[in-house]
Order: C-alpha cells, then structure tokens, then sequence
C-alpha cells in the first residue's frame, strides 16, 4: 500500500504487527491471541502503539490494542483475564466518531475501535470504552442493557458555565448535607 509514493503507510504497519490477522478480513481474535495480551501497569503516550482503557464494573486495565480489534475482541479479553461473562454487561464508548462531547452509547460487537475513536486512535491518544451492568428482567430471565444513550453535548458559553453562586462554600456545604440526607 503506497501513500503518494512516500513508501506504506503507517497504518498499514499497524495492521501487520497484529501478526494473528489482517485488518481486512476483520477475524476475531482467539482466546489464544487475548491470552497474550498483556495490561499496562503505568500508561505512557506511545507514538507506535495505540492504548485503551477498559473500565468499570471491578475492571481498570490498561491494554495495548491494534487497528482491527473490535469491541467484541474486548469481551473475549474481559472473560479470559476478568472472568466478566459478555451477557452480564455492555461496553460503551463514543456516539458515532469520538469528539469532544459526542455523546455515548452502547457499542455492538462488531464495531472496529479505531474507527469510533478517530483521531484518538490515529493519535494514540488513550482511549476509553465503559462497562456497564445489565440487569436480570424478573419477567424474561434475560440479561438487559441498563445504558441509556447520551446525546452530543455540547458545553455552555463561559457566561452562562458559571456564576457567583460557584463560589459559596456554605451554598456548597449545605448543598452537600441535602444530597446525603436525600440519599
């Protein structure tokens, strides 16, 4: 793959150091393949290798991932090194392509990562996908999202992000004893 005959790509690179298959035939991976998958202890920016975060639900790992790992890929890794049973909760990530305030939603399996991050991927910057529990229906038996998918948000004018009030401890303290007493 030439990329105006500058030699390949870089992304094409990426799609060969997954030796176990090629981003264009799209194979899961093995359980043999998440076996080897080893978490971060401590992240660092890497300009060759692409990270994400894999969190909630008694998970925070940090893992390397690869052009075509797909969300389904992840389920496979959290049964193998978590013991996390897919049918028991969701993987959540960014509505549509990641941007700041994209909204979230609940991701199928068949969804590549590094085409919902983007630029997050393109960049190795870290990345994020969610776990959130399902719940049992009573009626059914069967597992049920708990998710509800969030809008593109979009933050208010600085204006409007704040006022004097923000700065009123007691407000504060007060606000806090409510919500603990609510609760």
């Amino acid at each position: 793959l030439m990329l105006y005959g500058e030699g390949p790509s870089p992304l094409w690179w990426s799609y060969l150091s997954a030796p176990h298959r090629l981003a264009a035939t799209a194979m899961p991976l093995s359980k043999d393949d998440v076996s080897g998958i080893e978490t971060v202890a401590h992240y660092t920016h890497d300009e060759d290798q692409a990270y994400l975060m894999l969190y909630g639900e008694g998970v925070f790992e940090t893992i390397p991932i690869e052009a075509d790992y797909t969300v389904g890929d992840m389920k496979l890794w959290l049964n193998f090194h978590k013991g996390k049973d897919p049918a028991e909760y969701d993987l959540v990530g960014p509505k549509g392509c990641w941007k700041m305030g994209a909204g979230s939603e609940v991701l199928g399996d068949e969804v590549v990562i590094s085409e919902v991050m983007g630029e997050r991927f393109e960049n190795k910057w870290l990345m994020q996908l969610s776990l959130f529990p399902k719940k049992k229906s009573e009626a059914s038996g069967q597992w049920e999202s708990t998710f509800e998918t969030i809008e593109e948000w979009v933050p208010p004018p600085p204006e409007e992000a704040w006022d004097e009030e923000d700065d009123d401890e007691e407000k504060w303290k007060k606000d806090v004893e409510k919500s603990e007493a609510d609760n």
